[in-house]
């Protein structure tokens, strides 16, 4: 005996994933969980997608290219705070520091602490 709708194709529908929007979200860099709840699905119904993946990882290196692109403009024309914050947002980017020093002068190193 059959219940429901069982062999008619019964169950949840099919989420369906608007591709669109995951390109220009990815674009911009947004997280698959971001999008996940932009679009009203959990993580992993993305994930299993081979679209989406697709389309999400093309999208995130694309964004990055085009990260770049805007730094390399912004220091032609001379804006390096926002070129250095971007930069280590979503590039990896770092400062270094490096102490020099000659022998007979010892290196000094102290924390300094915010007045209380």
């Amino acid at each position: 005996m059959k219940r429901g709708r069982q062999g008619e194709g019964g169950g949840r529908p099919r989420f369906v994933i608007d591709y669109d929007a995951v390109e220009k979200l990815a674009g911009i860099q947004c997280t698959q969980e971001e999008l996940a709840s932009y679009l009203g699905c959990s993580v992993d119904t993305l994930t299993r997608d081979a679209k989406f993946c697709g389309i999400y990882k093309s999208a995130m290196s694309k964004g990055k290219m085009s990260l770049r692109r805007h730094q390399w403009r912004a220091l032609e024309s001379g804006d390096k705070t926002m070129l250095v914050w971007l930069g280590k947002q979503y590039l990896g980017q770092s400062d270094r520091q490096t102490l020099a020093n000659d022998k007979d002068s010892p290196i000094t190193a102290f924390t300094w602490l915010p007045p209380t």
